[in-house]
């Protein structure tokens, strides 16, 4: 967990009380802090980062880690998760953190080691990491500063605690017999950069995140506008399938969705639109659908239920 503080002040100086922000450059000794509340986390499986500004909307970043990550020691995921949180704020809000400290206070002793050594550590994933966060200072302009505190309250960790199985990923070999059947496909509607499909030429498909990601089109579907996309694809969580298809037919578009053949109060309005369909997996099939465990390896995601892939044509 790392958690910061970005608190505005100005500073004395002599019988002066200037604003530091005008005079950083001049005098070295002068510190100018933005006001904000910063927060990372990660978990063996999840990162989250959170920057909250007072009157601003809060800037999320989270996702589950993924490739050679996955197997790395914790200490190494709080620096990614740290990394992942500056790197959102270095293109989302540069002018705002140009020319100035962020404080962050962590509770990984072993992190804050080597960020003040800019990069310098036994531990070779960790050294790089840092090694980037240093030269991320240097190109964005801003200035780190860590204090090593105990572990509390951390507005990230939720992030990085929701369940497991909202972020179920279907195999390859099973999307892309979807493909061949109702698709071709250039969105993934509900996706992050570690479970996003891929076309049959293995190129990642546009997509919508549920937080910040930097490869993502854009953050929240249902904030989107969608009538003028084509080739929709969505395998939204469970608790969400309802929202997700009156959402369909609010902006009157096509998509393939995958659900559970259940009795729902959402499935009449699925049949009363349905152009097609596919069964993706049989129920107890545990070679389609796929979860990261606490641990962080991928585990098969099991369901009692058949799983179909439909397509949906709202006018």
């Amino acid at each position: 967990m790392v958690q910061g503080f970005l608190a505005g002040k100005f500073t004395k100086v002599g019988t002066l009380l200037v604003d530091p922000f005008r005079v950083h450059l001049v005098f070295k000794g002068l510190i100018f802090f933005l006001n904000a509340d910063v927060a990372s986390d990660a978990s063996g499986r999840t990162f989250a980062g959170v920057v909250k500004q007072q009157g601003c909307p809060d800037l999320i970043v989270a996702g589950e880690f993924f490739g050679s990550m996955l197997s790395q020691d914790i200490q190494v995921k709080e620096g990614e998760a740290l990394k992942q949180t500056l790197q959102m704020m270095v293109r989302e809000m540069p002018e705002q953190i140009k020319g100035k400290t962020l404080l962050c206070k962590v509770d990984n002793q072993a992190l804050k080691a080597i960020i003040e050594k800019k990069g310098s550590t036994r531990m070779l994933p960790l050294n790089e990491i840092g090694k980037q966060i240093f030269w991320m200072q240097q190109s964005a302009e801003f200035f780190l500063q860590l204090e090593y505190v105990r572990s509390e309250l951390n507005v990230a960790d939720k992030y990085t605690r929701q369940s497991p199985g909202l972020e179920a990923s279907i195999s390859e070999e099973a999307f892309q017999k979807i493909s061949a059947k109702l698709g071709p496909f250039q969105w993934d509607l509900m996706a992050s950069s570690a479970n996003v499909n891929k076309d049959s030429f293995g190129k990642p498909l546009r997509f919508f995140s549920r937080y910040y990601d930097h490869l993502a089109e854009g953050v929240n579907v249902f904030s989107q506008q969608l009538e003028n996309l084509e080739g929709l694809f969505c395998f939204p969580p469970m608790p969400m399938i309802s929202m997700f298809l009156k959402f369909l037919q609010a902006q009157r578009v096509s998509c393939v969705v995958v659900v559970p053949r259940i009795s729902a109060s959402w499935y009449n309005l699925l049949q009363a639109n349905a152009v097609s369909s596919c069964i993706v997996a049989v129920p107890y099939c545990n070679k389609v659908f796929s979860i990261s465990a606490a641990t962080g390896k991928r585990v098969p995601k099991v369901y009692d239920h058949a799983m179909i892939a439909v397509a949906v044509k709202f006018v």
